[in-house]
């Protein structure tokens, strides 16, 4: 089984070492780690280097200098440190004293350019992958930023239906408890109608931790008032009928329409709720508005609300 080599960034990658500090220690204390063979930036170490190096790191962590650690690595190991291939045995008999520091020195260099190469490597590859994550989250706020534009321009053509109004025309009994179905091509079924008192109480919105309503002319807007104002609002042909739903405490207002090319249909759900708010006051809540199935954000129900206190004090 062939023995595993490892480079110097994967070491690092196993002690969780900066690929800085880990080129640190390689230079700082070369002599003593082994090599397996390669140049510069190939440059192989065995799986003993990992303990050495592991060694050095947790020497630092106890505050000890470069000295001290270069000291205790000398009376552990008893020599001077590592030869380097080259420099020791029949291979340095040519060389005299000065011409061997000159080499070893040359060769120190030449090591420590190689690893500053080997993280200058690594640096560029970590900036790639992030300017690559960058780039896929501005893709993504640009989807998010163009779905929202989208759901604003809906929301404005729904708006401009509602206050255009449409061929709606409420029949039947107005009385707490019931109304007749417009909507629902009925000729003498009835269909739930919310209470008075529950149509009469002021229209909020629950949005970061408070109710919010409109009021205008010194009067709370209601939810009798959003109707009145679709029901006043017939003639263009938009608007084709309402019609009320009740479950599990809720109800659910339908309103069916019609684009103003007469082509496409769109249905839109408020779903409102008896509430109390902190203060004690009993109101109605709109909990939520769907669009052919595609809730609204509380950002546009707000915007909603503006434009009706808006038309009220206009």
């Amino acid at each position: 089984m062939a023995r595993e080599l490892l480079s110097l960034r994967e070491i690092g990658r196993r002690l969780d070492v900066p690929p800085s500090s880990i080129v640190y220690y390689k230079d700082r204390f070369a002599r003593f780690i082994p090599t397996a063979g390669g140049k510069g930036r190939r440059v192989k170490y065995p799986p003993e280097a990992v303990t050495l190096f592991k060694e050095i790191r947790e020497m630092f962590e106890r505050n000890l200098s470069a000295e001290e650690i270069e000291a205790h690595l000398s009376e552990r190991d008893g020599y001077a440190g590592v030869h380097h291939a080259g420099l020791s045995g029949a291979g340095a008999a040519g060389f005299d004293g000065a011409s061997a520091g000159f080499v070893q020195e040359l060769s120190g260099v030449l090591e420590k350019m190689s690893g500053l190469l080997e993280a200058q490597a690594g640096f560029r590859q970590e900036i790639g992958a992030l300017r690559d994550e960058l780039s896929a989250l501005r893709h993504e706020r640009d989807e998010q930023a163009a779905r929202y534009e989208e759901t604003i321009r809906r929301l404005e053509q729904e708006m401009e239906i509602l206050r255009a109004g449409g061929a709606y025309r409420a029949a039947g009994d107005r009385t707490e408890g019931s109304a007749r179905g417009a909507s629902s091509g009925r000729s003498g079924g009835s269909a739930p109608r919310p209470p008075a008192s529950f149509l009469g109480r002021p229209l909020v919105i629950h949005r970061g931790g408070e109710y919010i309503g409109v009021v205008g002319r010194g009067k709370p807007f209601t939810l009798a008032m959003l109707i009145q104002l679709i029901e006043r609002n017939a003639g263009s042909q938009k608007v084709q009928g309402m019609e009320w739903q009740y479950s599990n405490g809720q109800w659910l207002l339908v309103i069916h329409s019609r684009d103003a090319a007469g082509t496409q249909q769109h249905r839109h759900e408020l779903r409102v709720v008896r509430t109390t708010t902190p203060s004690g006051n009993t109101v109605t809540q709109l909990c939520s508005l769907c669009i052919d199935g595609e809730d609204v954000p509380d950002n546009f129900l707000l915007a909603l609300f503006k434009s009706i206190k808006d038309g009220l004090e206009g």
